[in-house]
């Protein structure tokens, strides 16, 4: 594995590609370009041993969700609310798919994972589109799985031709509107109509939404609980086909390792890959442990030492020390950096088939939402 980059001469025209038929709209984090001239190259081998571990991820996960619906007892534990926790684990979910993105990184002792996206995770366009535009660059180098066309087919088999489908997302952002919009246009060629709305904009009856024949959703199930307007119980009782069922949320939390050893289920890859990790209220020693907030995203309140201020350190801790059921304390991995950049590598499994990846590449060991997204290529692909 390694990092190279786009030709400097041809870096401006490959930034416009990116730009214009890679959903880069949005151009900027703060001071930092999301348009990325490097490139994470790969062996076949070494790719092969990370979607072979991917899949085994996905399996076992799903293993995890069935058991926990029958455990409201161990959903509690991983913080998600009562009310939530009732509704998930009476539902009976229907005709939807399901997807994940597992982050692996390169460590001293080998890959390991930070995290499962269960729920909404981003990446389709660089997942999809950017390894088509970068391999031009590199002869002998080819894309490694598409998320979009997995992702085209198995909408195909479930939604009803035809049909109008929502992508929901929050209506503020454009970040959330440009990764929607390329799942919409490749839908749109494949007959379907798009809607982009708030989930507030749902209306329902008898747990079907009206005149939509789809649901995918960029919004996390956490956030419909909370979000005036929202019926979110509608969402968990949906006879409409979507993508992902809030059933999604049972897995997400970063708590879900204090609960895996009373669900009766084979975790063993995860158990392989992931750091110890403890409940925040039992961390009496902060040397080489870290805390994540259970429904953290992109990299939020996590503390890795040197990337921030004592004062945002002690926040966290404080707000750990204060509601430890919504923390977890993880044993620090030492991130290997490639060329001077700290890599996650997200590899996306779709209804238990591999799908695609990609990877973002940041100066600092904490890879938030000031990292760069970059396309993988194989060697031979």
């Amino acid at each position: 594995m390694k990092i190279k980059s786009i030709p400097e001469e041809h870096y401006p025209q490959y930034r416009m590609n990116v730009m214009f038929d890679g959903y880069k709209w949005d151009l900027q984090a703060g001071e930092q370009s999301t348009i990325s001239d490097k490139v994470l190259l790969f062996e076949p081998n070494e790719i092969s041993s990370l979607i072979k571990d991917a899949v085994a991820l996905y399996n076992e996960t799903i293993a995890m969700e069935c058991a926990l619906q029958k455990n409201p007892g161990l959903v509690l534990e991983t913080g998600i609310s009562q009310e939530m926790t009732y509704a998930l684990c009476n539902c009976k979910p229907k005709a939807h798919i399901r997807f994940m993105r597992f982050d692996f990184h390169p460590t001293t002792d080998g890959w390991r994972i930070s995290e499962v996206n269960s729920d909404v995770p981003a990446g389709y366009p660089e997942a999809s589109i950017l390894p088509e535009l970068a391999q031009v660059y590199f002869p002998g180098y080819g894309k490694c799985g598409c998320f979009g066309e997995v992702f085209a087919k198995k909408v195909s088999q479930i939604f009803p031709k035809s049909c109008i489908i929502a992508y929901l997302h929050d209506t503020h952002t454009v970040e959330d509107y440009q990764i929607l919009h390329y799942l919409g246009d490749l839908l749109e060629t494949f007959g379907y109509n798009s809607m982009y709305a708030s989930p507030e904009n749902i209306k329902w009856q008898n747990n079907k939404a009206l005149d939509i024949g789809g649901i995918i959703r960029y919004f996390p199930v956490e956030w419909m609980e909370f979000t005036k307007g929202v019926d979110w119980l509608s969402f968990v009782n949906s006879e409409t086909p979507s993508c992902n069922h809030p059933i999604a949320l049972l897995t997400q939390s970063k708590r879900l390792p204090l609960v895996w050893d009373r669900l009766g289920v084979d975790v063993a890859t995860w158990k392989k890959l992931l750091p110890e990790t403890k409940c925040a209220s039992t961390l009496t020693d902060h040397n080489g442990w870290i805390l994540k907030p259970a429904f953290g995203r992109v990299g939020e309140g996590i503390n890795i030492p040197g990337t921030m201020s004592s004062q945002e350190e002690n926040e966290i801790r404080k707000a750990a020390h204060e509601n430890p059921t919504q923390w977890v304390a993880q044993k620090m991995f030492e991130s290997v950096p490639l060329d001077g950049l700290h890599v996650n590598v997200g590899m996306f499994v779709t209804d238990g088939e591999f799908s695609g990846c990609y990877a973002r590449v940041s100066s600092s060991p904490k890879i938030d939402e000031d990292a760069s997204e970059i396309p993988i290529l194989v060697r031979g692909a």
